[in-house]
């Protein structure tokens, strides 16, 4: 029998695996560049390494997915996603005199490290259905808000200690995540209020069926063309800032406190989201485009700046940004797919708009950085963040109507 403070509990505990995954995944991939530039890589060598990580995401990210709604528990698959995520990391110093090693460490680190993203989401975004005490907002904000921590406190510690000691770092924080992952029980409270939609699985579902049904939903394409464009900003904003502050004079401390003020305001903002959409009842696609116009504003504050402390002071506009826009984007996919292909949707979105974002925000954008500059590179980000905004317009408009598939 489920109690109402296990309820609470298991509400606690989500929010703890939020926690220590992003507070760990933002130690590992934000000082990883700086570990990179400080073993003498290039901006575009670093590029090709995080292109390639994400590529083949595209695949991970998504199998992984189908796995947990089709074939095995979700909670599973994301426990081995985290725990194998954790020896990977931790081994990557160690193949650091050659580049082929190491980017193929760094690509099974992020095949593993990477799909815990859209299925800690899916965790919550399904939990939250069955236990009124899990709010989304409140768990993935956590993540940003410990991330925030984590961030300023190793950047000094790495300054001080060595760069290295952020793959240990990351093991310690991905630890707690996955203590508390396992200690979560995922029950519905009240126990007579569980999932009503969709709640079959569908065990004779292939990886090829579920994206063929994904890709003929048009509201669900409408989502992840507009993620997709978003993204690619917002992923060249974390991958090249740390280059920006090292190009300013910076190190390690200051790329922590770049981070810090990047995530710090995440948590009031999802919290807020989730008081506008739930008690206000404010349509989620509204709240949406507030979050595409913080995007554009953010990428284009980049192309602005000239020197080390207004970088880091426009990071805060980031929190309006993510904040907003990534648990609308999740209650986008909600609303626009069924239960049994829930986390092959969200991972499908966070696999492919990482990939499309790292060939074009990473890769294409370090070779654009080389020849035309950092400001030219960001000023075109903007304007494909503004025809993200464009392009989730027929989200709005079925919203409008009462039109959205699966509410």
């Amino acid at each position: 029998m489920m109690t109402k403070f296990r309820a609470k509990l298991d509400s606690v505990l989500i929010s703890g695996a939020h926690a220590g995954y992003w507070a760990g995944a933002t130690v590992f991939s934000s000082f990883l560049v700086t570990f990179l530039i400080e073993n003498g890589y290039t901006e575009s060598q670093i590029g090709l390494i995080v292109t390639f990580m994400s590529l083949f995401n595209l695949i991970s990210q998504p199998f992984w997915g189908y796995l947990a709604d089709a074939k095995w528990d979700i909670k599973a698959v994301t426990l081995i996603c985290m725990g194998m995520s954790i020896p990977v990391v931790l081994f990557l110093p160690l193949l650091l005199r050659s580049t082929l090693l190491l980017t193929i460490g760094c690509i099974i680190a992020s095949c593993f490290e990477n799909p815990v993203k859209g299925l800690l989401d899916s965790i919550t975004n399904i939990s939250e259905e069955k236990n009124r005490y899990i709010v989304y907002g409140i768990a993935r904000g956590c993540g940003s808000f410990f991330s925030a921590i984590a961030s300023l406190l190793a950047g000094n510690f790495l300054y001080k200690y060595g760069i290295n000691w952020a793959f240990v770092i990351h093991g310690v924080l991905a630890g707690f995540a996955l203590i508390c992952l396992i200690a979560f029980s995922g029950k519905g409270y009240p126990e007579n209020k569980d999932i009503r939609r969709n709640v079959s699985r569908k065990k004779d579902m292939t990886l090829k069926r579920a994206v063929r049904e994904l890709s003929g939903n048009r509201l669900f394409l409408a989502v992840f063309v507009s993620t997709v464009l978003l993204n690619i900003g917002l992923k060249a904003g974390l991958t090249f800032t740390p280059v920006m502050i090292n190009n300013f004079g910076g190190n390690s401390s200051h790329n922590g406190y770049s981070m810090a003020v990047n995530t710090i305001g995440m948590l009031p903002m999802m919290v807020l989201y989730s008081w506008l959409y739930r008690k206000k009842k404010i349509n989620n696609a509204v709240i949406y485009l507030w979050a595409c116009l913080f995007t554009v504003i953010r990428i284009a504050s980049l192309a602005m700046v000239n020197s080390l402390w207004p970088l880091i002071f426009v990071q805060i506009i980031n929190s309006l940004s993510y904040g907003f826009l990534q648990p609308a984007m999740i209650e986008s996919i909600r609303q626009t797919t069924p239960l049994y292909l829930r986390s092959t949707a969200i991972t499908l979105v966070t696999g492919v708009y990482l990939a499309i974002a790292s060939v074009t925000g990473d890769y294409l954008a370090g070779v654009l950085i080389e020849h035309v500059g950092i400001k030219t590179m960001f000023g075109l980000c903007t304007i494909l963040a503004i025809l993200g905004t464009i392009a989730y317009l027929p989200v709005l408009r079925a919203a409008n109507g009462g039109k959205q598939n699966y509410e």
